[in-house]
């Protein structure tokens, strides 16, 4: 039995929760999909996109239930689904098509997509300006925790930016268990009862959890020249958990892993690699024992080509079934400059020149045989990696059909 928080609802968040159950659409407009858009954990603040009530009025950026997508056997030869970018900015159009044109990405998955408090308008403006090639997925605002409703609204949030957004599902950040704080001061568990509506909301719609649970094992050790990821954590210190008041690594793995126990019905993404690539063991062990988690390769290329290639490969054709291609790609616009991060920031940005290569990069690890070859993030460490030669049926399926089937496929409309 799965436990809920049940108790006295705050009046600010049952208005809330009552104006979503308002602003659901008419099960005739579900058939079809919604708008397609992209999402950022954002960075900076976007306009609120207003809730609206059951007048049956359009809605701003509500895209057309006429759009529909092509059928998964009409999609472009050679073309990718990039499952995981941190997509941001106005007038981002014309750089994200030239991207998306020159490095054969169909779609992104835009896992910066904000929330209906924060972030939404932004998002799914730049959703409509590229025809909808890029889904958004809703971030959590953190903000109301101690509200007793708080695991309600999320879910109410989420089925309206689902069901009447064409949002592709959830993202939920390392800040969960890592940084976000409850008003006592108290780091919020991964498996944290408050949260538990979200989880099984997001069963109930037939959409995936991507969820960041800890970060590369090196991050909890000093950080020192000794440390493989000095560079990076010298950059980012506060990436750094090596020090008092952050749970261990291991025990923020335990509590994601409860929740893929405790949600069977629910997808549940895990994100770079289920976030352990270093232990190629344990992500057998836990795609075996959860059948409902998939996992990306987004910005852990450099980890996952250093093991034994061919124990990769039997990995990755295994489970081809439930693994998806990623970058960690980050393109954001501001005050007319477009930035580019690839997988990991450096002491300098990333230039528009090296994203091609970057994509490069991660077709020669997946593609060839390749030994002792560059991997595509360098900030993350100095060495070398060998490629895994996957067969062209499971390319297909890392690359397309996979994320196709697990996002795209529930937004065609019904025959």
């Amino acid at each position: 039995m799965i436990a809920t928080v049940r108790s006295r609802v705050y009046p600010a968040a049952m208005l809330f929760v009552a104006l979503v159950a308002c602003a659901r659409p008419t099960p005739a407009a579900t058939d079809t999909p919604a708008a397609e858009g992209s999402a950022v954990e954002q960075s900076e603040p976007a306009a609120a996109q207003p809730v609206a009530g059951g007048t049956g009025a359009a809605l701003p950026h509500a895209t057309s239930a006429a759009r529909s997508l092509p059928p998964i056997d009409a999609r472009p030869p050679g073309q990718i689904i990039d499952v995981h970018s941190h997509l941001m900015g106005l007038d981002l159009a014309d750089d994200l098509r030239s991207v998306m044109s020159e490095n054969h990405v169909d779609y992104y998955f835009n896992l910066s997509g904000g929330s209906p408090r924060q972030g939404q308008t932004m998002a799914m403006a730049l959703a409509d300006s590229v025809d909808g090639h890029v889904i958004n997925f809703m971030n959590v605002d953190w903000e109301g925790i101690d509200e007793l409703a708080f695991g309600d609204v999320l879910a109410a949030e989420l089925e309206l930016l689902v069901t009447r957004y064409g949002y592709g599902g959830l993202k939920v950040s390392k800040a969960l268990g890592l940084y976000a704080r409850d008003g006592r001061g108290d780091l919020i568990a991964v498996d944290d009862p408050r949260l538990f509506p979200l989880w099984q909301k997001a069963g109930e719609l037939g959409v995936p959890v991507f969820i960041h649970t800890g970060d590369p094992a090196a991050f909890w050790l000093p950080v020192t020249p000794d440390n493989e990821r000095y560079a990076e954590l010298s950059i980012h210190p506060s990436w750094s958990f090596a020090g008092p008041g952050f749970p261990s690594r291991a025990t923020l793995l335990e509590q994601r892993d409860h929740l893929l126990e405790l949600f069977p019905q629910t997808t549940f993404v895990g994100v770079h690699l289920a976030n352990n690539p270093e232990d190629l063991d344990y992500v057998t062990q836990t795609l075996e024992a959860h059948p409902n988690l998939y996992v990306d390769i987004a910005a852990r290329v450099p980890e996952i080509g250093r093991h034994d290639p061919a124990k990769v490969r039997e990995l990755f054709i295994r489970f081809q079934d439930r693994i998806l291609f990623g970058t960690d790609i980050q393109i954001l616009r501001r005050r007319g400059v477009t930035s580019y991060t690839l997988g990991s920031g450096g002491a300098e940005p990333d230039t528009r020149d090296e994203v091609g290569p970057f994509y490069e990069a991660h077709h020669r690890f997946l593609e060839t045989n390749d030994r002792a070859i560059a991997h595509p993030t360098p900030i993350q460490g100095d060495w070398t990696i060998d490629a895994i030669g996957l067969p062209p049926e499971v390319l297909d399926k890392l690359y397309y059909l996979n994320a196709y089937r697990l996002v795209l496929q529930r937004r065609e409309p019904s025959p």
